[in-house]
């Protein structure tokens, strides 16, 4: 069932500093169905920093995992309620994440949906600061 689609994703991260670092951008992606499970997939660019990765989201109703492969390796898990420990690798070294999600709100179809989740980040058990990630998968119009 794969689909050709459009994918928006919104980011903000408040730092430690108290400043809120915004990204936006809007690329070409696929969507899949695996079980009860939606699979978004897409290329990362230079505009998000991580050239040469591609980023997948596996989506359910309680649940969203972002892995990245390529010039960075990570598996992001994000159940509210949750902390998971994750490492991230870069061509500079690593880094231990802790990733919590403070609310996750999934819409997802056949068609598309939207992924919503607040959570906060820590480096080597250091607050990271709270964040929030939208995704938003519509079907491409050809």
């Amino acid at each position: 069932m794969e689909k050709q689609v459009l994918i928006t994703v919104n980011s903000v991260m408040d730092i430690a500093s108290g400043e809120a670092d915004k990204m936006s951008f809007v690329t070409d992606g696929t969507l899949n169905r695996e079980n009860d499970d939606y699979i978004v997939s897409y290329e990362e660019s230079e505009i998000t920093g991580l050239n040469g990765t591609t980023t997948t989201l596996r989506v359910n109703k309680n649940s969203v995992t972002l892995t990245r492969h390529g010039n960075v390796d990570t598996m992001m898990l994000f159940e509210v309620g949750k902390t998971h420990l994750s490492d991230y690798d870069t061509k500079y070294g690593s880094v231990m994440l802790g990733i919590t999600a403070q609310s996750l709100d999934v819409n997802f179809s056949e068609t598309g949906g939207d992924i919503k989740v607040d959570y906060i980040l820590e480096y080597n058990r250091a607050y990271g600061g709270r964040n929030s990630l939208y995704v938003s998968v519509s079907e491409r119009n050809n």
